[in-house]
């Protein structure tokens, strides 16, 4: 007679079945094997994209999805840190053990960021700013009044953030085209004052929702550049506190 599923059976091995033993596999992995290299270490993240309002009812985004900066999260959080998420637009309910900061726009990010940063030993700033704001109008503007959007300029907050920083290391993102990726990513990890940047390819908005990525991995000390093919966002993850913990164990390379 076939066996129940579920149940431990006898059979020539003598081990049994536990449908659930890689999942429990899985946390042990992810919860307790993991070295803990960033205990003592807080960690302040931002992920997902600013909504800047165009009235009541629009506004004005992009399309990040803050998977990936989920993904430094847990990661960080299971190599033993203390980690805090601003979180802006990004659903975060399935997150434990995080402390997270709920944000909708550029102002509320700048406003978080002033409050955390002088906490944290590191910043990884995974979330997308907008480069612009409309001047928000009350209510809801009819179709009929658009004939055009004026903008303004969001500051650069990763840069003006930079300017505060006595010991904390700094991470960044850039969104790029292949073309650009080496020159801009360059310029913007000298420019915004960082310690690493990750300049994401963006060919054919692949990467926007994606689970997986690929991209330039720019360290300001030695211009050490390391190519990333495809990866899973966690794998990536991994490798970017893989150096931020190497810049802490070696603070004068």
């Amino acid at each position: 007679m076939e066996p129940e599923s579920g149940r431990l059976t006898g059979g020539d091995s003598g081990v049994g079945r536990l449908p659930e033993s890689s999942t429990i596999i899985d946390k042990f992995i992810n919860e307790i094997a993991v070295e803990q290299d960033l205990r003592g270490i807080k960690v302040l993240i931002t992920t997902g994209g600013t909504r800047e309002a165009i009235d009541d009812v629009r506004f004005i985004g992009n399309r990040s999805s803050g998977k990936q900066g989920l993904a430094v999260a847990r990661i960080a959080k299971a190599r033993g840190a203390e980690v805090v998420l601003i979180s802006v637009n990004v659903d975060t309910s399935k997150e434990s053990g995080i402390s997270v900061i709920k944000v909708e726009n550029t102002e509320q990010l700048q406003n978080a960021l002033q409050a955390e940063f002088p906490k944290c030993d590191v910043l990884i700033m995974a979330a997308a700013v907008s480069d612009a704001k409309p001047i928000p109008a009350e209510g809801k503007v009819k179709k009929q009044s658009y004939s055009k959007l004026d903008l303004v300029p969001t500051p650069d907050l990763l840069a003006e953030i930079a300017k505060q920083k006595s010991s904390q290391i700094l991470v960044g993102f850039a969104a790029e085209e292949s073309a650009n990726l080496l020159q801009e990513g360059k310029r913007k990890l000298a420019s915004k004052g960082l310690d690493f940047i990750y300049a994401n390819d963006i060919a054919n908005g692949t990467i926007f929702g994606a689970d997986t990525t690929s991209g330039l991995l720019i360290s300001a000390h030695e211009e050490e550049i390391e190519e990333i093919q495809e990866i899973s966002k966690d794998s990536l993850a991994t490798r970017l506190l893989n150096k931020v913990s190497e810049r802490l164990n070696s603070p004068n390379v």
